[in-house]
């Protein structure tokens, strides 16, 4: 959905790399404060949302080094397939932090030398579902496009994606790029976290998020299967490359995969350690805001499918949006790929921010599940 990790194995960042912007901007985070202490929580995201749209940008919080965690660079001297061109990076860094007011950069968190010298991070709530004007958008569907395309959302809507289910053989496979990602610990979920915002144990990681989806499409009739593997541990570096081998190997073994789900949860993390999470009400209970990130051809990267990806995922999105009002979130689009082009029913889900707790992810996979099961057994 771009996690800044720094330990063994993994990249480090320096902390000088942190950037401080204008005065300017640092009274813009003062009034947000004094907004959140005071209760007008609501004039939050309006206000830096107007700040965006000044600077050039669509939304000052969500501006995203990957969402979810993907901000490595594929390794010059590791092509992404054989019969491609000379690779580009198949994931970036956060491009926008220098455009972004301080305290408000919404890249993870700072290396572990700075965050060693942080008080415990609060968590703020927000609500980002594209309806401030910040976004484009037709109907119930809004658009982060960060792609160098044109985007033309009534066409995609009407357009022929090609995902159709057939037979009784596995057709939805569920993966994660970075699966170690977790979410704020609660006294009921509490884990032994093995980098910050992360663990290994995959009762509490987007692995487990991943098992909620799979039981359900399974319960729908859908057949299903779910990789559970860490491609990011115990090395960050090389994740996509890893997860393309082992997307290939299942579609390999079950050609009959029409959809595959690389489930992720984002990140939005101030200088000063605090923590956003994106919620909804959804039936009065809160949940975890979805995301959905649509890799192109962008980049370089052979994906001549992308608009059928895009076109699915609209279609889903529409459908959860009219059931679930509020529960997702604008459509990143990039120029990466992100291994979408594996199958036309390919797609990278955002479950909620490191800031959101486990039983709001797991609540916000339960929506999503019906949800895709309702839109592939229409079909």
């Amino acid at each position: 959905m771009r996690n800044h990790r720094h330990s063994r194995g993994r990249r480090r960042r320096p902390v000088n790399h942190w950037r401080v912007l204008p005065r300017t901007a640092l009274g813009i985070f003062a009034a947000t404060v004094i907004l959140t202490r005071t209760g007008a929580a609501d004039k939050l995201e309006a206000l830096v949302d107007q700040w965006a749209q000044n600077e050039g940008l669509s939304s000052a919080l969500l501006a995203m080094a990957m969402p979810g965690g993907t901000d490595e660079a594929l390794p010059a001297s590791a092509p992404d397939t054989p019969d491609e061109p000379a690779p580009v990076p198949d994931e970036e860094e956060n491009t926008d932090a220098d455009s972004l007011p301080a305290q408000i950069e919404m890249a993870e968190s700072p290396p572990p030398e700075v965050i060693a010298d942080l008080p415990p991070a609060d968590v703020a709530s927000v609500t980002i579902d594209g309806k401030d004007d910040g976004y484009p958008g037709s109907g119930s569907i809004y658009i982060q496009n960060r792609s160098k395309y044109d985007i033309d959302i009534p066409a995609l809507l009407k357009a022929d994606d090609g995902v159709q289910l057939s037979g009784d053989d596995v057709q939805v496979l569920i993966m994660h790029t970075h699966g170690s990602e977790a979410y704020t610990p609660d006294p009921f979920n509490n884990y032994t976290p093995t980098d910050t915002d992360r663990t290994t144990d995959t009762n509490y990681n987007v692995v487990r998020v991943g098992d909620e989806i799979a039981d359900i499409l399974e319960s729908r009739g859908i057949k299903t299967v779910h990789s559970r593997t860490l491609h990011d541990s115990p090395a960050y570096n090389g994740s996509y490359n890893r997860a393309l081998e082992d997307i290939t190997a299942y579609i390999k073994k079950y050609p009959s995969i029409k959809v595959v789900i690389d489930v992720h949860r984002d990140a939005m993390v101030t200088q000063n350690g605090t923590k956003y999470k994106t919620v909804a009400e959804v039936n009065g209970e809160t949940t975890a805001q979805l995301m959905f990130v649509c890799g192109t051809d962008g980049g370089g990267l052979v994906h001549d499918s992308w608009r059928k990806n895009l076109s699915f995922q609209m279609k889903l999105q529409d459908r959860l949006n009219t059931e679930y009002p509020g529960l997702m979130r604008p459509i990143n689009i990039r120029d990466e790929r992100f291994n979408q082009h594996v199958t036309l029913g390919s797609m990278l889900l955002e479950v909620g921010t490191s800031g959101n707790s486990l039983p709001e992810a797991l609540s916000s996979a339960r929506l999503f599940a019906n949800a895709l099961a309702d839109e592939l057994l229409s079909r």
